[in-house]
């Protein structure tokens, strides 16, 4: 941590000044050269005792499912669990929270969707491989002027160097290559979070879990948010439904409602004359 000694800004011989004041214009400024930022969303503890709760029966479904917990082993998919808002609405409230909105509005304009919602179930002593350097967009080795998506990782438990906290490579979203192992080790740093704090970083920056090496689950959901043209992991539109009690718009373009992929052509222009008013058998 870097001890804060003078809360002035003084400067000399400089004509250009990037940004304004605010906390939102301090996370775009930190996405951008950073690539990460730490969002508060006043989470209590006893929402989050529930989302615990919820995490963990979600994930005991999804074992069930495919034969057990060993079969999620065996398929290196195990302490996952995926697509949580089709099983709970509390999950669609944590992915539409306004703080992430005003991020993504800002980052992306009007049209963006919730590619993947996952549990992540960091359990002491056990691998997992997300332990495992990695980008949230896999196999990309390209940079952009504009973030192509963004993580948001929500932690439901303490995230620090015993639980298990977030290890980043400051800027290496700007990078096409992964770095030397020397880079690395000289390099790495740890993000430590409280409950309810919220990891926000551009899904490019390398990164990768800490061991967990406490007597405690740590648990964190993980959103990745994308534009339309990256389509979504899980189809979310038809795993809820139609959910017309679902009313708000950015929530509903979140989910990708509106987005759907057309069955055939005549699909695809019946939609499109729907939304000039026009309605074809």
């Amino acid at each position: 941590m870097i001890k804060q000694l003078d809360q002035n800004v003084f400067t000399h011989a400089i004509l250009e000044v990037n940004g304004s004041s605010g906390n939102l214009a301090l996370q775009l400024a930190e996405l951008k050269t950073k690539g990460f930022t730490i969002v508060k969303s006043g989470m209590c503890h006893k929402l989050a005792d529930g989302l615990r709760e919820k995490i963990d029966a979600i994930y005991k479904l999804q074992a069930d499912e495919v034969g057990g917990e060993e079969n999620l082993k065996a398929m290196n998919d195990a302490n996952i669990a995926r697509a949580l808002a089709a099983y709970d609405d509390a999950f669609i409230d944590i992915a539409a929270l306004p703080i992430l909105s005003d991020i993504y509005m800002a980052v992306f304009g009007s049209n963006y969707t919730l590619m993947s919602q996952n549990g992540i179930i960091n359990v002491p002593s056990t691998n997992h491989y997300q332990f495992t350097w990695h980008r949230d967009l896999n196999y990309q080795h390209y940079t952009s002027s504009r973030p192509l998506a963004l993580s948001a990782l929500v932690c439901i438990d303490p995230f620090n160097e015993i639980t298990g906290g977030t290890y980043v490579l400051q800027g290496s979203h700007r990078d096409e290559a992964f770095p030397s192992k020397n880079y690395v080790l000289a390099n790495q740093q740890v993000i430590t979070a409280e409950i309810g704090d919220i990891i926000v970083f551009d899904s490019m920056l390398f990164h990768r879990t800490g061991a967990n090496t406490s007597n405690m689950v740590r648990r964190g959901i993980n959103h990745i948010v994308t534009q339309p043209f990256i389509k979504q992991q899980y189809n979310f539109p038809y795993m809820l439904g139609p959910r017309e009690d679902i009313t708000d718009p950015k929530v509903r373009t979140l989910l990708g409602y509106g987005f759907e992929p057309a069955l055939d052509v005549k699909s695809w222009r019946k939609m499109k004359l729907e939304k000039v008013g026009i309605n074809v058998d």
